[in-house]
């Protein structure tokens, strides 16, 4: 199965207009303006990699930030292909490192609550990855099997879409 028949497009987002805990505001390609509310910022940002915005997010289509530094995307598929492509592109830093290095340098300790350790166990276990496996030696069906336990593990869920004017 391929990344993109795993992904739906979900919002697509223009602009942010707003951002504050538990909350987005955006235009959408529609030019209206959405309220995401609640859920997490893996769902509202459409990054479920919860990646940060800088250049490597931009160059992949970030149009912006929340009010912690999580690049927005304009799609959620946009979001997940960076996610992909920061992991596992040859030109990538996490291409040659083994599972316990990419999710100590992706999630490292004293990153907000992170746990690498514990997060690259999970991952080992749901995705049946040895943690010594170098992430480019790694299946189709695994790598999009990581990168779904990834977003699980970092807490992706769903909130809610309140159109205004509707």
């Amino acid at each position: 199965m391929s990344l993109r028949e795993l992904v739906s497009d979900g919002l697509h987002i223009k602009r942010v207009l707003e951002s504050r805990r538990g909350y987005l505001r955006v235009l959408t390609d529609d030019n209206e303006e959405v309220e995401r509310v609640g859920g997490t910022v893996a769902w509202r940002c459409n990054n479920p990699g919860n990646l940060k915005n800088g250049r490597f997010s931009k160059s992949y289509g970030a149009i912006g930030e929340d009010f912690i530094g999580h690049a927005v995307f304009p799609t959620l598929r946009e979001g997940r292909e960076a996610q992909y492509n920061l992991l596992f592109s040859p030109r990538s830093r996490y291409y040659d490192m083994t599972l316990i290095a990419a999710i100590s340098r992706y999630a490292p300790y004293g990153d907000y609550d992170n746990n690498p350790d514990k997060y690259a166990r999970y991952i080992s276990r749901k995705a049946n990855i040895n943690i010594n496996d170098v992430l480019s030696s790694l299946s189709e069906d695994q790598k999009n099997d990581m990168i779904k336990h990834m977003s699980i593990y970092e807490g992706y869920k769903e909130g809610r879409d309140n159109y205004i004017g509707d």
